[in-house]
Formats: structure tokens, sequence, C-alpha cells
């Protein structure tokens, strides 16, 4: 085909497509694209036929001089491409004799095979029709792989379907059955006879074939072929509503209901009821019901017991036996719309309207946890159980409470891993706990106070705290600590900290890469509370640290200026955020970060900054590997290491 025609073909190709994602979304633009189609198909035949016939003449010339006879064939006047092809391939070669005459039937039959290889076919019947869209016709995938003839691939990018618009679909006429084709390069070169897309039913342009829409509709596909789905779909596509779109959530599981009922769990329960007409709160049955079917930990069972006993109208004090009847009672007017997590945050909450824990009824958990639990019925000082229920319940509260408000809303209840570890006490050693719970954690604590506190008077002042770490921590964020700036101080004593205060601070100056730490160390460093630590601010406690960078360096040309240790924690919290506000370093910059403990080391603790900047990267592989995962946990495993082995 000459440059010209394969141009011709490629703009009609374009044309046709633009046709087709313009007007066929609409039924009345149909008969003006088959009209069009049809036009220029009887153009592109007639051309093409004139061509042939040209071929046709210049051939029979050529074997007529060389022969010098003329043979008739009565297959000659078929305008087929086997047969363009046969007589092209012979001009150049040796006269043959003339072929015995075949039948019409014969050369009808080979010109109506549509899987003879031809690189133009001018029958614009129905059946020669191709069965691709956007100006690619059915020799432009490799399912003709099987053809004698191959093309080169083209660089035309291939159409894109969107699966979601329908195309109008053919009730009637002559149709394609379907096919998988496989995806392939198209063909520029070869000519347009009709638009589809590769798997769905072809669309004839015979004029007297009528076009309908059916229920097959949506099952067809739209394609665009200037590399991009539709702007706007047919008009004939179904819209969705909200209606259609299920919900996937509800305002019953955001407050902690079940939308269905658990059934295995009625089931179990009267499989646990069934011979037993009442029940006490001490034998294993109740622990069963109490783990298996309220989703409550068999230490924490004493507190469901009194539940379902004030509920039904016993003294909860002196009541020792339930009904099966009160069980079920309450457990289907009460329990069985409760997620796992809502049970226990009603039996904790003491709050009338389950508003919020506070840091008493975390107390009060803690008791049943130190009287029920085997694995600490070695604390038997009632001193010790007090400080035991007391750290757990500060260290809860540490964790989840919001921007230290001291409560505990349901939000932040369902959020966190507490009620999975509440029900990991059932099956695991206490210390096994790390998060909340941990005796070794708790001894740590209690030992690093009873350090500092020389005095005996169970306070911790400026002088006192100075000494923790080995004096590690500057002394102006100490003294800030002490004056309640990190934490608003529950001790009633201005400058001095109780236990708990205690507590929020060893906590947050070991494990600095927390949520609560950073928060704690911001508010410690944010001396005019603007809510944006300025360099100069940071400068006041960095002078400090800086005369301790020079004591632990070990030449005298190691002094950081602070000039530099701006850059680099800026760098650490990100220096494109700081850059645009241009003002300093807020909480959501630390809070991004993924290493604010580096941030705050390098204002706060030179001793530590240290020992991050020379670590072992190998022996940090291996420490990570270990069982504790958090600062504050590989802390504590190193102390009470330490403590056990100076007591021996």
């Amino acid at each position: 085909m000459s440059a010209k025609n394969t141009f011709g073909s490629q703009a009609a190709k374009a044309f046709c497509a633009n046709l087709y994602t313009t007007w066929l979304s609409e039924d009345e633009n149909v008969e003006r694209i088959r009209d069009m189609l049809s036009r220029m198909l009887a153009l592109s035949a007639a051309a093409q036929n004139l061509e042939i016939g040209a071929k046709k003449g210049k051939a029979a010339d050529t074997e007529a001089l060389s022969n010098g006879a003329w043979h008739s064939d009565p297959a000659v006047g078929l305008s087929t491409s086997s047969t363009a092809i046969d007589e092209d391939t012979d001009l150049g070669q040796s006269p043959r004799p003339t072929p015995p005459q075949r039948s019409n039937k014969s050369a009808v039959l080979k010109s109506a095979d549509d899987r003879t290889p031809s690189p133009i076919q001018p029958s614009t019947s129905p059946s020669a029709v191709a069965r691709f869209a956007g100006g690619v016709d059915e020799l432009d995938y490799p399912h003709r792989a099987g053809s004698p003839v191959v093309t080169p691939t083209s660089p035309q990018p291939k159409p894109i379907v969107d699966p979601s618009a329908p195309l109008p679909y053919v009730s009637s006429g002559s149709v394609s059955p379907h096919r998988a084709h496989s995806l392939g390069s198209p063909r520029l070169d070869s000519t347009l006879n009709a638009v589809m897309v590769s798997g769905d039913l072809a669309i004839p342009l015979d004029p007297s074939t009528s076009l309908s829409m059916t229920a097959r509709e949506s099952m067809t596909r739209f394609v665009h072929t200037a590399g991009s789905f539709a702007v706007t779909p047919p008009a004939n596509l179904k819209q969705a509503t909200l209606e259609d779109i299920p919900c996937f959530y509800s305002k019953r599981e955001s407050c902690g209901l079940h939308i269905e009922n658990d059934s295995e769990e009625a089931q179990e329960l009267n499989r646990l009821l069934e011979k037993n007409d009442s029940v006490k709160k001490t034998v294993w049955v109740f622990g069963d019901i109490s783990s298996k079917v309220f989703k409550v930990p068999i230490w924490y069972k004493e507190a469901l017991f009194t539940d379902i006993a004030t509920r039904c109208g016993l003294d909860a004090a002196t009541a020792d036996t339930l009904a099966a009847a009160q069980i079920r009672t309450v457990y289907s007017d009460v329990y069985a719309s409760l997620s796992a997590s809502r049970r226990l945050y009603d039996l904790i909450c003491t709050h009338p309207q389950k508003e919020f824990i506070t840091l008493s009824d975390l107390e009060s958990m803690g008791r049943y946890l130190v009287a029920a639990h085997p694995g600490l019925q070695f604390l038997q000082q009632p001193e010790f159980q007090e400080y035991y229920w007391h750290t757990v319940a500060v260290r809860i509260m540490y964790m989840l409470e919001r921007q230290q408000c001291g409560r505990i809303y349901w939000r932040d209840f369902d959020r966190s891993d507490l009620p999975d570890r509440m029900m990991d006490l059932d099956t695991k050693d206490v210390n096994l706990v790390l998060d909340y719970f941990s005796y070794e954690h708790f001894y740590v604590l209690y030992c690093k106070f009873w350090e500092l506190d020389t005095d005996r008077d169970l306070l911790v002042g400026f002088e006192d705290l100075c000494n923790y770490g080995q004096g590690s921590v500057v002394t102006g964020a100490i003294k800030r600590v002490v004056e309640g700036y990190g934490r608003p101080l529950s001790s009633g004593v201005p400058g001095k900290m109780d236990f708990a205060d205690f507590v929020y601070f060893c906590l947050s100056e070991e494990d600095k890469n927390s949520e609560p730490a950073v928060l704690y160390w911001f508010k410690v460093l944010d001396t005019d509370e603007d809510g944006v630590l300025s360099g100069y601010e940071m400068m006041q406690f960095f002078e400090e640290n800086q005369q301790r960078f020079l004591e632990f360096s070990d030449s005298p040309e190691g002094d950081i200026a602070y000039e530099d240790t701006m850059c680099q924690m800026l760098d650490m919290v990100g220096f494109d955020r700081v850059k645009v506000r241009k003002c300093g370093v807020t909480l959501g910059d630390l809070r991004s970060c993924p290493t604010p403990a580096n941030f705050f080391n390098m204002i706060l603790n030179a001793s530590k900054f240290l020992l991050f900047e020379h670590r072992d990267p190998f022996g940090e592989h291996q420490i990570r590997m270990r069982v504790e995962k958090t600062e504050w946990d590989r802390f504590a495993r190193a102390e009470y290491d330490r403590m056990a082995a100076e007591a021996q």
C-alpha cells in the first residue's frame, strides 16, 4: 500500500475513533456514525479496487509478453486479497505453465477465508468487518500469528478500556462470537472496517442492520483511543447512588455495640449452665463463663460477678451465688450487644454515663489483679501491693490519656492494646506482659524513686532529681520539670514530685520516642508557651549541654557549634516543613519525626546522644531482635538485671 493510502488509513482510524468516543454514547447519533462509516468504507473499497485492477493489468501484460499466450481463469475476476498477493509474488519469477481451471466455488471460498493474510481487504460485507475499536482492526493483534505474513509492530498506544462504561449492543444482524484476544501491537497500514472492543461482540456496519439496546449493554465496555478514559459516562449508564453503596461502619460500632449478637456465646453459656442451677463466683464454672462467654479475663471475674449481682438487685458485698436465670438475663439484656472491648470498658469505668475512665478506676482494677492473679501471690505486703497497682494505673494513664487530661475516653480505650494485654494475663506470666503490668518494670521504677528520695518523705525535689542518670540531664530542664511544666504535679507541694510524677518523668526520659514523651519534653522546652520551639529557646538548654559535649570529647577541638547543631536537628524533623513555616519547630514536626529522641538528646542529654553516635550497627541489630521492643523495655531489663546482680 502506498504511503498516501497508509496515511489515509491512519487518518480514517483516528477520525472514526473520535466519532465513536464522542457520539456513540447517545442513541440518536448512531445513524449518523453508521452513514459516515459506510461512505468511508465505500470510498476505501473503490480506491483499492482501482489499485488492484492496475496491478492485475500490469501482471497480465507481463505474462502475455513472456508466454505469448493468454490463459483464461474463471477466478481471475475475484478481487480477493489472496489473489493480489499471489499475483504480486509472481512478478520477477520464471513463467509457469497454466494451472488447471478451478471452479468458481473454490475461488469464492478462498476469497472469503478471512484467515488468509493480506495487507488489503476490499470487501465491505458484514462478514469481513473487523472486530476492534478505535481504528484497530482484526489484523492488529497477534492472534493472527499463525499466518505466514507477520507485520511489524507499531508504536501507537493501545486503546484504554473503561470497564464501568457500556457500549451499545447489537441484538440483530450478523455478529461475531466472543473470543479471547491477546494483546498485541496495532497495524496502522490496515483498512478500517469497524470499531469494537476486544472480547465483545462486533457491530456490523450494514445499513439494514438495526442497532438496539438490550440488557447485555452493561457487560460491554467503552473505549477511548486518546489514552485516557472518557470524560463523562454515557447517558445510558445507570448511575450508582448512596443507597447502592453499603456502609462499612455504623454509629453502633463506634460506640462498641454489635450489629448482630454472637450466637456462639449464647450456645456456650447454655452449655455451661445446663447442669448448674446456681453458680458460685469461686468455682471454675464461673471462670469459664467469664472468659469464654463475657470475654472478661479470669482474674477480673470478681468484678463481673459484682456487676451481675448489682444489676439483679443483690447485695454485692455479701452475695456469693448467682442463679443461672440471672446470668442469662444480664447477658442477653446488657452484654450480648456489646463488643469485647466495650464490656471491659464498662466494667472498669465507674462514671454514671460511662464517659471516661479515671485514675481511681484503674487502681480498682489493679486491686483485682493483685488479689486474683497467681503470678503475684508473693506480693503480700500491703505497702508494695498499693505501689504496684498504683504504678499499673499511672502507666496506663500515661499511655492512653489525651493531652495529659487525666481521662481515658472510650475511643482511646478501644484503639489501644489494653484489652488484649488484659486477656494475655490469663495465659502468660505477669513479667512477660511488658506493657503496663510487668512487675519487673514496677520494681525498677520503685527502686529508682527510692534511690533519689534520700530523706524518705516520698517526695523528690530539684536537687534529688539532678542526680538522676548520674546527672546526665541538663539542670535547666530539671528545673522546669519540678516546676510542673512537663506535667501538672499531682503531689500538691510546689517544687516536689511524688511517685506518680516521677513515673511520668522516668518513662519520658528513657523512651523519648513515645508520643507521650514527645509532648512531655516539648512542653519543657517551650519556655514562652507559644506552641513553637524557637532557636533562642533551644539555645538556653544547649549551652549547658555543649559543655558536656566538650567533657566527653577526646580532643579539645571537639566543640560543636550551635549553628551546626541546629542544622542537624532541623534535618531530623524535616527542614522543608520548618522552611515553609519560618517560625520554628512545632509539636507536629516532632511527632512526624521517626526518631525524636535524638532531637531531644542533642539539647538535653549529651551522654545518650553520644551513645547513639558511637553505636555498633551490628550490636544494634542484635538488640532489636530481642523481646524488648522499646527503649523503656530495654532500659528496664538492663536495670533489673543490674539490681538483681547487686542483691546477690
